[in-house]
Order: structure tokens, then sequence, then C-alpha cells
């Protein structure tokens, strides 16, 4: 490979290269001739998941960032996945495993907001999927998972009007040669079994559409989808872009021992202090 790999992060990276999380430790102080505990604000380390291969797969992440600070990998998002990481809770900005890494941004497969508007910017990064529907989260046909299933229902004819207003839709000739190739996108979503697996597989669709080498993620599900269509006797689709998790990634690097945490565990940390 000529250059460096050029890859998608998905937002569950973004999420899981925090290891560090607020805390409050009680502590001593003499005040005149007398003794007060005060509460001291710092931070601890993240207790590590339940499941060990999936903690050490978290952990990669510091090489990963380590890599796209060196310019081995150049990392990108799109808009889809900037709305994905807006539905989550706000991070604690220390010891990040992508801090100082510059992230490039690509254009999505289909821009969701040519075809379906909305005033309500809640609805725009809501997902809409069953967990959101049980919660009362804000639903509607210009959430995530209602456009993709939309896309789902595309027929040739369909596509061939949407390409005749181009113009009028504010199309580009890469959303254009997408809608062309849509059935790409339909086949593995058919594939996927259900909706909820839908973002995934535009993410995956959106890396193949710009050239990118692979797709980061920490999930399994994409990973298992498309072992099973490559494995498939009768092949429908080429997949280009591969899907990677963490570990897998150093691989390619030919890196068999991932850098070490530079936190310690049960370790309260002040505010102040430095960690490199």
């Amino acid at each position: 490979m000529h250059g460096p790999m050029r890859i998608l992060l998905d937002s569950g990276v973004f999420s899981h290269s925090e290891f560090a999380a607020p805390a409050v430790q009680e502590s001593s102080v003499c005040w005149g001739d007398r003794n007060i505990v005060a509460p001291i604000h710092g931070f601890v380390r993240k207790p590590p998941d339940k499941n060990l291969e999936y903690q050490r797969q978290k952990e990669a992440l510091f090489t990963i960032g380590r890599l796209i600070r060196e310019g081995r990998i150049e990392a990108h998002v799109y808009i889809e996945i900037l709305f994905e990481r807006m539905r989550g809770k706000g991070g604690f900005p220390v010891l990040n495993a992508l801090k100082d890494c510059h992230i490039e941004h690509c254009s999505a497969a289909l821009d969701r907001s040519k075809f379906r508007r909305t005033g309500n910017f809640l609805e725009t990064i809501s997902k809409g999927g069953k967990q959101d529907r049980r919660s009362d989260v804000e639903s509607g046909t210009a959430t995530q998972v209602a456009f993709l299933e939309w896309l789902c229902t595309l027929r040739k004819d369909h596509v061939n009007v949407l390409i005749q207003h181009a113009a009028q839709i504010r199309l580009t000739e890469f959303e254009i040669e997408s809608l062309r190739n849509i059935d790409w996108f339909q086949f593995l979503c058919q594939r996927s079994g259900t909706p909820e697996n839908y973002p995934d597989v535009f993410h995956l669709w959106t890396a193949e559409r710009n050239g990118l080498h692979a797709v980061l993620t920490l999930d399994e599900r994409l990973t298992n989808l498309v072992s099973r269509v490559k494995n498939e006797k009768v092949k429908r689709i080429e997949i280009q872009t591969e899907v990677l998790r963490p570990l897998d990634l150093l691989q390619k690097f030919g890196i068999g021992k991932p850098d070490s945490v530079p936190m310690n565990s049960n370790k309260f940390y002040y505010l102040n202090e430095v960690i490199q």
C-alpha cells in the first residue's frame, strides 16, 4: 500500500477512546485549629469491560491514535457519524486515545438532508430505531433509520426520476453515481436482517463510495455481515472496503503488542495531573 491507510471511524471508536471518568475523593484539610473533610475533584480510569477481549479491542485504540498522529493512518468521518456522536453523552476531556488526531471529513454516499428535510434538529440526529420509539424519542421521516428504510424501497424507475431531477435536489455527481449503484446498499441491508443495522451498512457504503480502505468498528455485527456475504457461493456484489476491529487493524501494520494505556487502575488523579 502506498501512502497512509485510509479508514472511516465509526461512532463507537470515538466513545470508547475515552478512558477517564470524573471522580471525587474526600480529603482532610487543616483549617485553623480544626480538621475538616473537603471533596477533591479529579478523575479515575474507567472500570474495564467484563468482556476481556472487548477490553483489549478498546485499549488498542491508543496505538491506533498514535498511528494517526504519525500519519500512517488517515482517519475519516462523515455527517452521519457526527450525528451519532451527538446522540451520545458528553465526553470527559482527559486521556482520550484520539487526542491531537487529525480527522478528515468525507462525503456521505447520499446526503440525507437533500431527501428528508425537517426543522426539528432532534429528529435529524435521532436514529429512529426501536429503542427510540419505546423511549418516545423524536421520530419521523427524517430520522436516520426512516431515511435508510426509504432508500431500500427505491426501484430503478424511482432512481431514474430522482436522477432526472438531480439539479432541483442539488445532487452532486458523486451522489448521482451512488443512486445508480444503490442496489449494492439495498442488497447488504437485506442481508443485515433488521433496519437497526442499516446505519452500519450505510457507513460501509459511504466508505466504499469514497474508496476508503477500511471501516474501523468495535462492533462485530458489520464484520460478521461482510464475512457472510463474502462467503456466499453466488457473488452478488463486490466489497472492496474491509471492516476491521482495532486489533485486526494493528495486525495490518505488523503490530502484535499494542501500546499500554498510560493510566493506572484504582488510582485517583488530581485535575492538574498530566498523563503522558
